[in-house]
């Protein structure tokens, strides 16, 4: 066999696994993305009380931690948001929306610094208690770690000083994602 067949095989053969891996990264990286047809993601129970109105339900909200988040800095430790974002919620799934972020504590994993909203169209509330923007209301949150997930109770007063009570409960925390994915 010539010396330019045997370079002709392992070339091609080389560039057969190139192509090769690319389409095997093609089909699993999509897959394991949120909002992909077919994948499977984990449920958050939420239960949100806002004056006297409650909505509850399981929904497919993004539960995550910043690992880069320090005591020090402005990020977010904790970020629970319904719907997450780029998500086009279904016509029969809540319309409602909410978002958590909590700033990583020196002692422990969550700070009494936090932002909870809520939305449902018709009634909104806000409590921001993060040091260093304007506060809005009052409030606590509670973080229960359980498994691979956490529960998050948030009690206090909106900015308008209406009551409100929020439990979510992811079953799964996952790693923030970087920008772009």
């Amino acid at each position: 066999m010539s010396r330019a067949i045997v370079y002709r095989a392992v070339a091609l053969g080389f560039v057969a696994t190139i192509a090769d891996a690319r389409i095997v990264l093609a089909q699993r990286t999509p897959s394991a993305r949120r909002g992909t047809p077919g994948a499977v993601v984990p449920m958050t129970d939420v239960s949100i009380t806002l004056g006297k109105a409650t909505v509850t339900g399981p929904v497919d909200a993004d539960c995550h931690v910043d690992e880069r988040a320090t005591p020090s800095n402005t990020r977010a430790y904790f970020v629970v948001m319904y719907p997450w974002f780029g998500q086009r919620v279904a016509a029969d799934k809540p319309q409602w929306r909410f978002n958590l972020e909590i700033r990583r504590g020196a002692a422990s994993d969550a700070s009494d610094q936090f932002v909870f909203s809520f939305l449902d169209g018709q009634r909104s509330g806000t409590i921001q208690t993060v040091s260093g923007s304007e506060r809005m209301g009052s409030g606590t949150v509670r973080v229960t770690r359980h498994g691979t997930g956490a529960r998050f109770d948030v009690e206090g007063r909106t900015k308008e000083g209406d009551p409100i009570r929020a439990t979510i409960d992811c079953s799964a925390l996952q790693k923030g994602e970087g920008a772009g994915g």
